[in-house]
């Protein structure tokens, strides 16, 4: 068969892509606080390198060099700074026929906070993920559905479940904030439509003394006539 020949079927490959980061012993001249590590690895014990050709690690357009391209395991890049923000991800495959698969992980510098074998503190998020090939070509199917070449994980190394739990917590958190928020907005269009009430019946008051003076007016003068 010729490696231009596609092969009909969805065929999944699952990643983990993430952050760790560590505190500096001492902020740095231009006010960073921390060393941290963003990547993308293979869920089971695999090359990644088996069939991606390259990462592109987007970050902060404050940075020097805010895209940056790594060819070779680990797919990896390491900076320092003091702030979180949105990396994006995108993953280039060994067919350049495959279209790119894009990630975006929110770099984290304070929590989820864990320690290492040494007892250093370190903060970690890792994302579980799937690349879905469709009718991939021959020469990515014989890679990616080679199980010579996989040894299928322990998911103890992984730690993307708090993601779960953080997620669900910020959702909830959510929820309730746009609830406080409508409760809020509801009794202040209350107050609002209380006070229009009153200045409706301020106006006919005094509407009504014009009008009782106006009166007034016209029978004294129709008096003196």
């Amino acid at each position: 068969m010729s490696n231009k020949e596609r092969v009909d079927g969805e065929f999944i490959k699952p990643i983990i892509y993430g952050n760790r980061a560590y505190r500096l012993p001492e902020k740095l001249p231009n006010n960073h606080t921390h060393r941290w590590t963003v990547y993308v690895r293979s869920y089971n014990n695999e090359k990644l390198s088996n069939y991606v050709r390259k990462v592109q690690f987007k970050i902060h357009s404050d940075y020097k060099n805010p895209i940056q391209v790594v060819e070779n395991e680990p797919f990896e890049i390491t900076e320092t700074g003091w702030g979180e923000f949105h990396v994006q991800i995108k993953l280039y495959f060994i067919d350049p026929m495959e279209r790119q698969v894009l990630c975006t992980h929110y770099l984290v510098l304070h929590q989820p906070e864990y320690s290492d074998e040494n007892g250093s503190k370190f903060v970690m998020k890792e994302c579980y993920d799937e690349i879905i090939f469709v009718n991939p070509l021959r020469k990515i199917y014989d890679v990616i559905t080679n199980e010579e070449l996989v040894d299928r994980a322990n998911p103890i190394p992984w730690q993307f479940e708090h993601t779960i739990k953080e997620d669900e917590e910020f959702l909830e958190s959510l929820a309730a904030q746009s609830e406080k928020e409508v409760e809020e907005l509801v009794n202040a269009i209350k107050k609002i439509s209380e006070k229009n009430d009153e200045y409706r019946e301020k106006i006919k008051e005094i509407e009504a003394t014009q009008d009782n003076t106006g009166e007034d007016g016209g029978a004294a003068a129709a008096s003196d006539a």
